[in-house]
């Protein structure tokens, strides 16, 4: 997504509809799942613009609106990896992941938001990949994603609840997974780097 019509950008929080530009959108939860809807033209949508000055976000020469985001994969010693769904755009599976607050470093995101969301603290986090991904949306507003990819290995699958971002965790194989709906991001990693995710040597 561009967004070239927010010139100049004061960096200040700010929520837009994606559908009049207006920064009027109060949030919801609908069906168990969250969504949004503008003041000033009514319409509904699961995702808004959000221009938030804690994270890490830039737009490129053409204007692309990117984020920083951060991911592990937990991995058990059956090999098989920690999932649940999404109850915010986008309605996929995914692991524990989030995005980059300004100042952070990739590893220290991964870590806290595998605690924040599955209450699993990190040990060694293994870096798998960073990928630009474009075409990876998001419910702030983005289509273009840096994303860092890291493998945790635990000594048993503990029993996880999700916090409110998420619902139904489970434990799959890559290869159970990939029959699943996953999320952009998460699936380009499994298919780049899955081998990876698998073979490499455990740490604990």
């Amino acid at each position: 997504m561009r967004i070239d019509f927010l010139q100049p950008v004061d960096n200040a929080y700010r929520e837009y509809c994606l559908h009049c530009r207006a920064a009027a959108v109060e949030w919801c939860t609908v069906g168990g799942r969250k969504e949004c809807v503008c003041r000033v033209c009514g319409r509904h949508s699961a995702r808004a613009l959000i221009i938030d000055p804690g994270i890490s976000w830039w737009t490129d020469e053409v204007g692309e609106y990117w984020h920083e985001s951060a991911g592990v994969f937990v991995r058990d010693p059956a090999r098989r990896f920690l999932f649940f769904e999404r109850v915010a755009f986008p309605f996929s599976m995914t692991v524990p992941a989030g995005h980059v607050d300004r100042g952070e470093t990739p590893d220290v995101t991964a870590a806290r938001e595998l605690m924040e969301e599955v209450g699993i603290r990190a040990g060694h986090l293994e870096h798998i990949a960073s990928e630009r991904l474009r075409g990876d949306s998001c419910r702030r507003g983005s289509d273009a994603h840096l994303w860092h990819a890291y493998l945790l290995d635990v000594t048993a699958a503990p029993e996880v609840t999700v916090n409110d971002e998420g619902e139904s965790p489970v434990w799959l194989s890559l290869g159970e997974a990939r029959s699943r709906r996953l999320t952009f991001a998460v699936e380009t990693i499994i298919e780049k780097h899955g081998r990876r995710l698998v073979a490499t040597a455990g740490r604990h």
